[in-house]
């Protein structure tokens, strides 16, 4: 039981954590007004970053346009000297863009700037022009398509089957007819489609439409290419399906992971047809934010 000098102790106590604090932050703000910042960008500062990141920027000269990044939504600390350099180069595009391209890595050269994909982030690993399967990876528990639901030798996981089939139920009772065109590729069968669109339209124009091989999002098993039964894929965002799709795909795990007006951020050109599924939650939040799966697993996923 609290005896009453405990109990003042414990008082005291806090009230002396909180005046060291309140002494710290007021030295922090006090160095970084020193600097040069102003009280507006100096609030920003304290909001938005971490002690670590204050302590960089007192041990900087002051950064002219600071104030421009950091009040943006996704704007991260580390990726600052990247803003502000292709700022220097690029100052016709708008500072939330140029965020966004950074937070991506767009500043970078595809498949140059390369990593292994992280596998322990499960369904929302990312794969894209910048992170890569090995040449031998596939999915442990890939499983069969039905016909009724896909065309003959497709797999994916049962995850994504089963959050797929509930959609396709769903959409029937709307009069939408959704059908699976492509699902799990594996890195042989990558490579060779990225091969034969090579020959036939050339490498620039084909890393707009394909991925290469170990860059491509089927390989996980989480991608699904979506469709209405036997039509071309190019008229799908024609249809009631995508706009159906476009407008409840989140509801069940899916997102459409190439969006339009997206391209510089995904790398890849529209695809009205292709969805890859992240579970519920994280689809809502995408959709919710408008803002592509690349965007959110930098900001969201890998923030530090």
């Amino acid at each position: 039981m609290l005896t009453l000098k405990k109990i003042i102790l414990i008082v005291i106590g806090f009230f002396l954590i909180c005046l060291i604090t309140i002494r710290l932050n007021l030295n922090s703000q006090n160095k970084l007004d020193k600097i040069g910042y102003d009280q507006k960008t100096l609030q920003l500062i304290n909001q938005k970053l971490t002690d670590s990141e204050i302590t960089d920027l007192k041990e900087r000269k002051k950064i002219n346009y600071l104030n421009i990044f950091i009040k943006e939504k996704y704007y991260l600390h580390k990726n600052l000297d990247r803003y502000l350099a292709y700022y220097t180069t690029h100052p016709e595009i708008e500072i939330s863009k140029i965020i966004s391209l950074v937070n991506v890595n767009a500043d970078a050269i595809a498949y140059k700037n390369i990593k292994s994909a992280d596998l322990s982030k499960g369904n929302l690993i990312l794969v894209n022009k910048y992170n890569y399967l090995d040449s031998n990876y596939e999915p442990d528990n890939l499983i069969d398509l039905d016909l009724t639901y896909a065309y003959k030798k497709r797999q994916t996981i049962e995850e994504v089957k089963n959050a797929f089939i509930k959609m396709y139920n769903d959409a029937k009772k709307n009069n939408i007819d959704l059908f699976i065109a492509s699902a799990y590729r594996s890195y042989e069968y990558q490579k060779n489609l990225y091969t034969n669109y090579v020959l036939t339209y050339g490498q620039e124009y084909t890393d707009t439409i394909s991925a290469q091989p170990g860059f491509s999002e089927h390989q996980t098993g989480l991608a699904l290419d979506i469709i209405t039964y036997n039509q071309p894929m190019s008229n799908f965002k024609y249809t009631k399906a995508y706009q159906w799709l476009k407008n409840n795909s989140y509801k069940y795990g899916f997102i459409l992971r190439y969006p339009e007006n997206k391209e510089d951020i995904t790398g890849y050109a529209f695809e009205s047809w292709h969805y890859r599924y992240v579970g519920i939650k994280v689809a809502q939040e995408i959709f919710d934010a408008n803002i592509t799966f690349d965007e959110y697993y930098a900001f969201y996923i890998k923030k530090y």
